[in-house]
Parts: structure tokens; sequence; C-alpha cells
């Protein structure tokens, strides 16, 4: 089992599975287009938004360890919907950090400093 960092916001998450000897890269898009206006747009958004979670929760039912980063609250709202929704995932994850808009590479550079410090403070 590897672990994953998720880079997450409102519109895309870009999973990546540290193995190692090896990183695997998945993107996963929300298909639904964003309203910004309130009633029954809001409403719909919210059931747009926990469909692509439980969408990308999906996607880390392997997963060992999970990371979570991303710019905004959709970090913590992807926590906070595989906590209550997908248990399994939900307990797999070890840490949330915000980020603004870095590269694969800098993804993927911060969460391999991160497991290891983890690792390192689990020992």
């Amino acid at each position: 089992m590897a672990n994953y960092v998720v880079f997450i916001d409102l519109d895309h998450a870009k999973i990546f599975e540290l193995h190692p000897d090896k990183v695997e890269e998945h993107t996963m898009r929300r298909h639904e287009i964003r309203h910004h206006s309130g009633g029954e747009k809001e409403k719909n958004n919210h059931k747009n938004e926990e469909k692509f979670f439980h969408q990308v929760a999906g996607h880390l039912a392997t997963a060992h360890e999970i990371l979570l980063i991303g710019p905004g609250q959709a970090k913590t709202h992807f926590r906070d919907h595989v906590d209550k929704h997908v248990h399994e995932v939900g307990k797999k994850v070890v840490g949330v950090e915000t980020v603004d808009h870095p590269t694969d590479g800098q993804i993927v550079a911060l969460a391999k400093k991160f497991f290891k410090a983890h690792l390192q403070f689990e020992t």
C-alpha cells in the first residue's frame, strides 16, 4: 500500500501515489458547473461537491496514509466528507496543509518530506 498526497480544490483533484520506486498520478475533474448564487443552485452545488468528493474518496481506498493539500477550503470540506461518509478513508488522513498552486514536482517533494517526518514522529 502506498502513501497518497491529494491536491484538491473545488474543480479538480490531483492524486499522487507514492511508491518506493515510482510515483503514479491521477487527475479527477468535477464535471458539473458551479453556480455562485444562492437558493436551489446552492443546493445543487453542495450535491455536486458531495458527488465529486465521493468519487475522489473511492480512488483512495487502497491508500496507507493520506496527506490532503490545497489552496482553499476544499481540502477541509473533503476531510469532513470522508470523516462522515467514507470512514475507512477518513481514518487514513494524517495531515491537511494549505498550499497555493505548486507544480507536480513540488507536490511530490512536499509529500515525501511530510511522510518522512511523519514516520520519524511515529517511531
